[in-house]
């Protein structure tokens, strides 16, 4: 039995038929699967033009919070007990804060990757320092160390936390015991 359209336009008596073979299946999945992978390809391509790269920002935030001119502190001058009543108002209970060999200059509270840290800027001997703390979310690197012109930042996690610190790259022999 054969199917007829009615719209449709047949030879003209005495013509022969029209016969057109249909199309391979293999040509109709190549074309879907190309259709497919453009469009992937185009979505991934616009995520990662859209939102940045999220690794590392607390170091970059670090580096860009050390380099300030005249920083505005929250608090400035505290001694040891009153910067870590301040810091368990900020970041939360047990955070890991420099020892007491650093001479705290001022503190700020900060809010990176819409999570709330703590900036503390502090003396360890002559050299300036910044110690940046926030609670740790995703996946990092455990430990990291990056040279910025004549910068050096360090990055660890201790528990729940991530602790960056920026000192000067020729005293790093110096201020780096005060945070191990």
């Amino acid at each position: 039995m054969k199917l007829v359209e009615a719209e449709s336009t047949g030879p003209v008596e005495g013509d022969a038929a029209l016969v057109t073979p249909p199309r391979p299946p293999h040509r109709r999945v190549s074309v879907s699967l190309l259709f497919t992978l453009t469009v992937l390809t185009g979505t991934v391509i616009a995520i990662y033009t859209t939102f940045p790269a999220r690794h590392n920002v607390l170091v970059t935030e670090a580096l860009a919070y050390h380099r300030e001119i005249n920083p505005r502190w929250d608090l400035a001058g505290l001694n040891p007990t009153e910067l870590r009543a301040w810091a368990f108002g900020v970041a939360g209970k047990d955070v890991p804060l420099p020892r007491d060999t650093m001479t705290v200059v001022g503190v700020r509270q900060l809010t990176i990757l819409n999570r709330p840290a703590a900036l503390i800027r502090g003396r360890v001997g002559d050299d300036d320092v910044t110690y940046l703390v926030q609670h740790a979310h995703g996946i990092a690197p455990e430990r990291l160390e990056r040279h910025d012109g004549e910068l050096r930042a360090l990055a660890w996690h201790s528990g729940p936390y991530a602790i960056v610190v920026v000192g000067a790259d020729a005293t790093t022999a110096r201020w780096r015991p005060a945070f191990r």
